[in-house]
């Protein structure tokens, strides 16, 4: 008998594939070129039939390098390594759902590489996304550093059409810090958007991936940046000069006589310009960021925090914006099947801002309307100047300033300098996930609960103006508070699984939220004594108060997706998401919002000659329905007919004569047909790589 080593036929293979010592659960184990193949269980291990030892293992897992072994051994253990490349292709969709970007069939924008993004003199979340996406626009609010950039995806659809943020799978969550986030996901087709229902509004949907805790050596990083932001390209009104001649022109070629006040022999101190405006108002604004990180964890847990402090000083003199931001984020593995995860946030915020929009009274325009013969203060007492001289005798030899020409109109400077406003804000944000895996193979339970706390306090002291222009006689003190309480809760249920050339997924969720917000105002006037130590209400002559709820407000959803793809050609994608709105009436309180995807790989069909200049080819078609409940205001219910007549609400009557009474009204009375504004929308998309991958194409028709 001669002693030999050989395979019986289907013999069987294990093994445990890994990680940096971790195991991975849902590794695709296939004999390659064949449909046998497993999925590794929560210790990373599997067990395989093989047909026999010339066999070769194919190892794959999103993220990581495919891996491949000969079936030369009974036990196969593998360790795969992450692909930087890979990683960076990986797409978050959603309610846990994932895949590479070439397996997309919706359309969609990437941004990964936001470290790079972080260091850039931004002052916002928003602004980083400015010409990085195509379809994109990010616009900036006038240079007041406490306003929000305005996000716009595919253009303005709606007149309330707020992009939907999705922080790490919870909507409206904040952003503690730049530095915190790890990728942007801009969903711009209704399909893609669809699985957010009523929430994803007319805007669009953004979802953030912020940095995890990851096992590891104990880390500590800080990131620093500092810089001067200065506004350019101003828009400049007119000299005193050509103010007169433009005024001169257009009176005449009206047939009109111009007013004595532009004649600079009668009054002369409109012929000389004074001030510049713009340069008046506008300055060189010191900006700085802080965040520093620590990290460390073992395969039993993990965490991460981190610190950040930003100090933004406005382009617009006497503005600023300051927050101070604090995260942790952590994960404990209780046993091989169950794990949870805990997200802090902690925001606290407080700036001074400018009206920079209002056509009547924003700085801006105002800065535009002021004559430049005017001063920025008063010569003879350095208060405050207005439209035109104040000089007793000036007015005695012309007989008049001529203030009158110059119409209603505030000193900007005055506007961003006298008042004294302060606006704070606390928002604090817990997230407690739970997940179970493996329940059985590829099937995972996820439960989510997230609490919100938002307190905010707002102060603001209007001094007398008494310069000529648009003088108010009466000072003022304002203050504002309001507390928000809002939870949300979210179980799901996930399943992926592939065997052979076919992958599946699939989600089952339900949701729901609650929010209720109180506040408190009260105003006061009539202050003696304008002093910083008196500007409190126990010193007004008269004050008002009022004080308001908003909500409670209530919403359930139940979500579904269903994913499959065929040997990565074809990919075929459904979803169905349905509302349940507490705000609206009964009948119409609930909504549905479908959405299909599918897409063809045709540089993976065997008829397609791949080459450097072309080498990947796919078509994608989408189609969707998105809701906009933001359009809605919480309390709509509660609504009714105004009570009494106001000719500025434009509220009519009939009475005797014809005249203005209270029997008839154009009020806002509830109505009990209301439903949520949704839209539909197909697109259809190619993607090519050219070039050696050089060079990326995607073109859009929607």
């Amino acid at each position: 008998m001669m002693p030999f080593c050989a395979w019986a036929q289907n013999a069987k293979i294990s093994g445990k594939v890994t990680a940096q010592g971790v195991p991975l659960v849902g590794v695709s184990v296939i004999v390659k070129g064949t449909t046998v193949g497993t999925a590794t269980d929560i210790d990373g291990k599997y067990s395989l039939e093989v047909p026999n030892s010339q066999s070769i293992i194919q190892y794959s897992f999103l993220g990581y390098k495919t891996e491949e072994r000969a079936a030369n051994a009974k036990v196969i253990n593998v360790k795969l390594i992450d692909n930087s490349n890979a990683i960076g292709e990986v797409i978050v969709l959603g309610y846990g759902a994932s895949t590479r970007k070439q397996d997309l069939s919706a359309s969609v924008g990437v941004l990964s590489n936001v470290d790079q993004l972080a260091t850039r003199p931004v002052a916002s979340t928003e602004a980083m996304l400015q010409g990085q996406l195509a379809g994109v626009t990010v616009s900036a609010n006038g240079g007041d550093p406490t306003s929000t950039p305005s996000v716009v995806i595919r253009g303005q659809g709606s007149l309330k059409d707020n992009v939907l943020w999705v922080v790490d799978g919870i909507p409206g969550a904040p952003i503690a810090s730049m530095n915190d986030i790890e990728s942007f996901v801009v969903l711009k087709d209704a399909a893609s958007a669809a699985i957010y229902g009523a929430q994803s509004g007319a805007g669009g949907v953004i979802l953030v991936t912020t940095k995890k805790a990851k096992i590891g050596a104990p880390s500590l990083s800080y990131d620093g940046v500092f810089g001067i932001r200065q506004a350019t390209n101003l828009p400049q009104s007119l000299t005193a000069e050509e103010e007169i001649k433009m005024r001169t022109l257009s009176y005449s070629n009206s047939g009109l006589t111009p007013p004595t006040g532009w004649n600079t022999t009668v009054n002369p101190w409109i012929g000389t310009t004074r001030t510049d405006w713009m340069d008046a108002i506008f300055r060189s604004a010191f900006y700085q960021r802080h965040n520093l990180a620590f990290s460390t964890g073992n395969e039993g847990f993990n965490s991460r925090f981190s610190f950040s402090y930003d100090d933004n000083q406005g382009v617009l003199i006497n503005t600023f914006s300051k927050s101070t931001n604090f995260r942790y984020n952590g994960n404990f593995k209780l046993n091989k099947w169950v794990s949870v995860n805990e997200d802090f946030i902690w925001k606290n915020t407080s700036g001074r801002g400018a009206n920079t929009s209002s056509a009547y009274s924003g700085v801006i325009l105002s800065a535009l309307y002021m004559p430049r013969s005017a001063t920025v203060y008063n010569p003879l007492d350095g208060s405050y100047g207005g439209v035109t001289t104040e000089d007793p005798a000036y007015i005695a030899k012309y007989g008049s300033n001529f203030s009158d020409i110059h119409g209603d109109v505030i000193n900007p400077v005055r506007m961003l300098s006298a008042d004294n406003n302060y606006n704070k804000t606390s928002d604090t944000w817990s997230t407690t996930t739970l997940e179970i895996a493996n329940i059985l193979q590829g099937l995972k339970f996820t439960s989510r609960f997230t609490y919100n706390l938002a307190t905010n306090y707002y102060k603001n002291f209007s001094p007398i103006r008494d310069e000529v222009g648009k003088p108010n006689m009466s000072n003022s003190l304002d203050e504002s508070s309001y507390r928000r309480d809002a939870w949300k809760a979210e179980n799901s249920l996930t399943y992926d699984h592939t065997f052979g050339k076919h992958s599946i997924s699939g989600l089952v969720s339900t949701t729901a939220d609650h929010e209720e917000q109180r506040g408190l105002a009260l105003s006061g006037s009539g202050f003696a004594d304008e002093s910083k130590v008196f500007q409190y209400f126990g010193y007004a002559s008269s004050t008002t108060g009022s004080d308001y709820l908003s909500g409670p407000d209530a919403n359930v959803s139940l979500i579904s997706r269903l994913a499959y793809s065929f040997d990565d050609r074809y990919f075929v994608t459904a979803s169905w998401r349905r509302d349940y709105a507490g705000r609206l009436p009964q009948k119409y309180n609930h909504g549905d919002f479908p959405a299909v995807t599918a897409g063809w790989k045709i540089s993976n069909e065997k008829f397609f000659k791949k080459s450097d200049a072309l080498s990947f080819l796919k078509l994608r078609a989408s189609w969707g329905r998105i809701g906009n409940l933001s359009s809605i205001v919480p309390n709509y219910k509660s609504h009714s007919l105004y009570k009494g007549f106001s000719s500025s609400s434009g509220q009519y009557g009939v009475t005797e004569g014809a005249k203005w009474g209270n029997e008839i009204y154009n009020g806002e009375g509830f109505n009990p047909q209301l439903s949520w504004e949704t839209s539909e929308q197909a697109d259809f998309g190619l993607d090519a790589e050219m070039l050696r991958k050089r060079l990326s194409l995607s073109v859009d028709y929607f």
